[in-house]
Protein backbone atom coordinates (compact mmCIF):
# COMPACT_ATOMS: atom_id res chain seq x y z
CA UNK A 1 0.00 0.00 0.00
CA UNK A 2 0.85 3.28 -0.93
CA UNK A 3 2.07 6.20 2.06
CA UNK A 4 -0.21 8.21 0.54
CA UNK A 5 -2.98 6.19 0.92
CA UNK A 6 -1.95 5.10 4.05
CA UNK A 7 -2.05 9.12 5.14
CA UNK A 8 -5.48 8.84 3.95
CA UNK A 9 -6.94 6.29 6.49
CA UNK A 10 -5.76 8.21 9.70
CA UNK A 11 -9.19 8.26 11.46
CA UNK A 12 -8.78 8.68 15.76
CA UNK A 13 -6.40 8.98 17.26
CA UNK A 14 1.89 10.10 22.62
CA UNK A 15 4.26 9.62 24.79
CA UNK A 16 0.89 8.05 26.94
CA UNK A 17 0.11 5.31 24.03
CA UNK A 18 3.72 4.52 23.48
CA UNK A 19 4.26 4.37 27.31
CA UNK A 20 1.64 1.46 27.51
CA UNK A 21 2.16 0.19 24.03
CA UNK A 22 4.82 -2.33 23.28
CA UNK A 23 8.76 -1.80 23.78
CA UNK A 24 9.12 -4.45 21.07
CA UNK A 25 7.88 -6.49 18.16
CA UNK A 26 7.15 -9.48 20.19
CA UNK A 27 3.77 -10.74 22.03
CA UNK A 28 5.98 -12.18 25.06
CA UNK A 29 9.41 -11.67 27.02
CA UNK A 30 10.79 -14.01 29.30
CA UNK A 31 12.44 -12.53 32.25
CA UNK A 32 14.29 -14.68 34.30
CA UNK A 33 13.94 -14.07 38.73
CA UNK A 34 15.55 -16.04 41.34
CA UNK A 35 13.54 -17.50 43.88
CA UNK A 36 14.08 -18.09 47.84
CA UNK A 37 15.49 -21.14 47.07
CA UNK A 38 18.22 -20.19 44.71
CA UNK A 39 17.00 -21.79 41.73
CA UNK A 40 15.64 -20.03 38.50
CA UNK A 41 11.89 -19.09 37.12
CA UNK A 42 10.61 -17.92 33.99
CA UNK A 43 8.21 -15.33 34.42
CA UNK A 44 6.22 -14.79 31.24
CA UNK A 45 5.62 -10.71 30.55
CA UNK A 46 2.44 -10.16 28.57
CA UNK A 47 2.67 -7.46 25.94
CA UNK A 48 0.19 -5.46 24.36
CA UNK A 49 -0.36 -4.14 20.80
CA UNK A 50 -1.74 -0.90 22.30
CA UNK A 51 -2.36 -0.07 25.99
CA UNK A 52 -3.24 -3.43 27.76
CA UNK A 53 -5.23 -4.82 24.73
CA UNK A 54 -4.46 -6.73 21.80
CA UNK A 55 -5.95 -7.15 18.03
CA UNK A 56 -9.28 -9.54 17.99
CA UNK A 57 -10.31 -8.60 21.61
CA UNK A 58 -13.97 -7.98 21.77
CA UNK A 59 -15.37 -4.85 23.08
CA UNK A 60 -16.10 -6.35 26.42
CA UNK A 61 -12.25 -7.23 27.10
CA UNK A 62 -11.25 -4.21 26.04
CA UNK A 63 -13.38 -1.92 28.10
CA UNK A 64 -12.13 -4.47 30.66
CA UNK A 65 -8.96 -2.88 30.49
CA UNK A 66 -9.61 0.14 30.85
CA UNK A 67 -9.91 1.64 34.18
CA UNK A 68 -12.85 3.92 33.48
CA UNK A 69 -16.26 4.24 31.66
CA UNK A 70 -16.28 5.28 27.95
CA UNK A 71 -17.81 8.28 27.06
CA UNK A 72 -19.04 6.81 23.89
CA UNK A 73 -19.42 3.30 22.53
CA UNK A 74 -21.10 1.95 19.64
CA UNK A 75 -21.56 -1.33 17.73
CA UNK A 76 -18.06 -1.06 16.13
CA UNK A 77 -16.35 1.28 18.58
CA UNK A 78 -15.62 2.92 22.31
CA UNK A 79 -14.01 5.96 23.08
CA UNK A 80 -12.60 6.82 26.37
CA UNK A 81 -11.18 10.37 27.54
CA UNK A 82 -7.64 11.36 28.97
CA UNK A 83 -5.50 14.09 29.77
CA UNK A 84 -1.94 14.03 27.64
CA UNK A 85 0.56 17.02 28.29
CA UNK A 86 -1.92 19.21 30.44
CA UNK A 87 -4.36 18.81 27.38
CA UNK A 88 -7.72 16.84 26.75
CA UNK A 89 -7.24 13.81 24.77
CA UNK A 90 -9.66 11.16 23.44
CA UNK A 91 -8.84 7.14 23.41
CA UNK A 92 -10.89 5.64 20.23
CA UNK A 93 -11.00 2.18 19.76
CA UNK A 94 -12.70 0.47 16.30
CA UNK A 95 -13.57 -2.86 15.91
CA UNK A 96 -15.21 -5.81 13.10
CA UNK A 97 -17.37 -8.39 13.70
CA UNK A 98 -16.57 -7.53 17.79
CA UNK A 99 -12.72 -8.09 16.96
CA UNK A 100 -10.14 -5.34 17.68
CA UNK A 101 -8.69 -4.02 14.62
CA UNK A 102 -7.66 -0.50 15.44
CA UNK A 103 -7.03 2.07 18.12
CA UNK A 104 -5.43 5.19 18.41
CA UNK A 105 -5.70 8.66 20.55
CA UNK A 106 -5.85 12.34 19.07
CA UNK A 107 -5.70 15.78 20.90
CA UNK A 108 -8.76 17.60 21.05
CA UNK A 109 -8.02 20.79 19.33
CA UNK A 110 -6.70 24.15 21.65
CA UNK A 111 -6.51 26.99 19.81
CA UNK A 112 -4.48 28.61 22.55
CA UNK A 113 -1.33 26.54 22.32
CA UNK A 114 1.18 28.07 20.92
CA UNK A 115 3.92 25.84 18.93
CA UNK A 116 3.14 22.87 21.42
CA UNK A 117 1.18 21.14 18.62
CA UNK A 118 4.78 20.79 16.76
CA UNK A 119 6.62 20.55 19.64
CA UNK A 120 4.36 17.31 21.07
CA UNK A 121 4.82 16.05 17.72
CA UNK A 122 8.66 15.90 17.77
CA UNK A 123 8.63 14.38 20.98
CA UNK A 124 6.72 11.54 20.14
CA UNK A 125 8.26 10.88 16.82
CA UNK A 126 11.71 10.88 18.49
CA UNK A 127 10.15 8.20 21.30
CA UNK A 128 8.29 6.14 18.84
CA UNK A 129 11.71 5.93 17.07
CA UNK A 130 13.75 4.90 19.72
CA UNK A 131 11.84 2.02 20.57
CA UNK A 132 10.33 0.56 17.04
CA UNK A 133 13.80 2.33 14.95
CA UNK A 134 13.80 4.79 12.02
CA UNK A 135 10.24 5.17 10.51
CA UNK A 136 9.63 4.16 7.02
CA UNK A 137 7.77 7.74 6.11
CA UNK A 138 9.05 10.77 7.89
CA UNK A 139 8.16 14.04 5.66
CA UNK A 140 6.71 17.63 6.49
CA UNK A 141 5.02 18.71 3.12
CA UNK A 142 3.75 21.90 2.19
CA UNK A 143 0.53 21.80 0.02
CA UNK A 144 1.49 24.36 -2.45
CA UNK A 145 5.25 24.31 -2.52
CA UNK A 146 5.36 27.96 -4.49
CA UNK A 147 3.48 29.41 -1.53
CA UNK A 148 6.07 31.10 0.78
CA UNK A 149 5.66 30.63 4.25
CA UNK A 150 7.38 32.23 7.26
CA UNK A 151 9.12 29.31 9.67
CA UNK A 152 7.63 31.36 12.82
CA UNK A 153 4.24 30.86 11.10
CA UNK A 154 4.73 27.17 11.03
CA UNK A 155 2.02 26.20 13.30
CA UNK A 156 -0.53 28.83 11.88
CA UNK A 157 0.30 26.86 8.35
CA UNK A 158 -0.46 23.33 10.09
CA UNK A 159 -3.58 24.71 11.01
CA UNK A 160 -4.78 26.06 7.94
CA UNK A 161 -3.88 22.89 6.17
CA UNK A 162 -0.41 24.34 4.24
CA UNK A 163 1.89 22.48 5.96
CA UNK A 164 1.45 18.60 6.80
CA UNK A 165 3.62 16.22 9.59
CA UNK A 166 3.33 12.96 9.26
CA UNK A 167 5.38 9.41 10.13
CA UNK A 168 5.00 6.05 10.02
CA UNK A 169 6.29 2.48 11.22
CA UNK A 170 5.55 -0.61 9.50
CA UNK A 171 6.10 -3.59 12.69
CA UNK A 172 5.18 -6.99 12.00
CA UNK A 173 1.83 -7.30 13.60
CA UNK A 174 0.97 -3.17 13.62
CA UNK A 175 1.11 -0.05 11.78
CA UNK A 176 2.02 3.06 13.29
CA UNK A 177 0.59 6.26 12.15
CA UNK A 178 1.73 9.34 13.40
CA UNK A 179 0.05 12.78 11.73
CA UNK A 180 0.05 16.26 12.50
CA UNK A 181 -1.97 18.23 9.85
CA UNK A 182 -4.73 21.35 9.81
CA UNK A 183 -8.66 21.45 10.03
CA UNK A 184 -11.09 23.97 9.95
CA UNK A 185 -8.17 26.53 11.35
CA UNK A 186 -7.19 23.68 13.99
CA UNK A 187 -4.10 21.78 14.95
CA UNK A 188 -5.32 18.10 14.77
CA UNK A 189 -2.54 15.68 16.52
CA UNK A 190 -3.34 12.22 16.05
CA UNK A 191 -1.63 8.59 16.18
CA UNK A 192 -3.36 5.44 14.97
CA UNK A 193 -1.73 1.72 15.65
CA UNK A 194 -3.39 -0.57 13.10
CA UNK A 195 -3.44 -4.32 12.65
CA UNK A 196 -3.09 -6.35 9.24
CA UNK A 197 -6.90 -7.05 9.20
CA UNK A 198 -7.53 -3.51 10.28
CA UNK A 199 -4.93 -2.10 6.83
CA UNK A 200 -6.94 -5.23 4.76
CA UNK A 201 -10.19 -3.60 5.88
CA UNK A 202 -8.89 0.13 5.41
CA UNK A 203 -8.22 -0.55 1.41
CA UNK A 204 -11.04 -2.14 1.22
CA UNK A 205 -12.98 1.03 2.33
CA UNK A 206 -10.86 2.83 0.38
CA UNK A 207 -11.73 1.28 -2.73
CA UNK A 208 -15.09 1.06 -1.95
CA UNK A 209 -15.19 5.36 -2.06
CA UNK A 210 -13.67 5.29 -5.78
Amino acid sequence: MSAYIKLLTLIIFTLFIYACSNESTSNQAQTAQTNETGTQEIEIEEKYDFRKTKWGMSIEEVKESEDTEPIEQSKNTLDYSTLIFGREAQIGYIFNNDELIRAGLFFIPDPDTIHGDIDNYLTIKDELTKVNGKPVLDTVKQKDPSKKIDPENNREAVCNGDILYAAQWDLPATDIQLLLRGENSNCMLTILYVSEEGLRKLLQERANQK
